[in-house]
């Protein structure tokens, strides 16, 4: 008969639960940045995939833990990394994070608006080519699946918004005078 008083935690388990631990917030940190840094979408896709696993594993053992050993710290760590997590997201903390640091440097390339003829990080954004066109500087940047898409720094005047059409270029408002646009190609 038990004596209604919880087991010791096993070794095993605080190991366990290290290492999920361990694993989502890598794969935490590494989607973030591919949130900030504008990423390709089967980056993300497969982030989303990996965390969504492992942490149905983390959750799994979490219920154990906390009942069978009452090992809160332990068992909560991993899932409240993935809320913690969640809340990022859904606040948009590292697309607004990475445009932060990435403005200043955009800027600076913009006055000049040079394509430095090869694909290279400003900022957080790897950016494949820089153009001047409908007068503004676009930033063609990576992730996008079959389209262009990027920024374009409009310093004087604002250009007309709304989708592309076939062939062309859409532009939507972002921050002061910079925008979004996507290309059809």
């Amino acid at each position: 008969m038990s004596s209604g008083r919880p087991r010791p935690t096993p070794l095993w388990f605080e190991l366990w639960m290290g290492a999920i631990t361990t694993v989502i917030a890598l794969l935490c940190a590494a989607l973030c940045w591919e949130l900030a840094a504008q990423g390709s979408f089967p980056a993300k896709v497969l982030l989303w995939v990996g965390l969504s696993v492992v942490g149905l594993v983390a959750i799994v053992f979490a219920i154990l833990g906390l009942i069978r050993y009452h090992a809160v710290l332990v068992s909560l760590t991993a899932p409240l990394l993935i809320a913690a997590l969640a809340a990022l997201v859904w606040y948009e903390v590292p697309e607004t994070t990475g445009w932060r640091l990435s403005r200043p440097i955009l800027e600076d390339q913009a006055t000049a608006c040079a394509n430095p003829g090869h694909r290279t990080r400003l900022g957080v954004y790897t950016v494949t080519y820089i153009t001047r066109r409908d007068g503004a500087c676009l930033f063609y940047v990576s992730g996008g699946a079959t389209d262009s898409e990027g920024f374009a720094y409009f310093p004087d005047s604002a250009p007309s918004t709304g989708p592309a059409g076939p062939g062309g270029i859409g532009y939507e408002p972002f921050r002061g005078p910079w925008y979004r646009f996507v290309e059809n190609t």
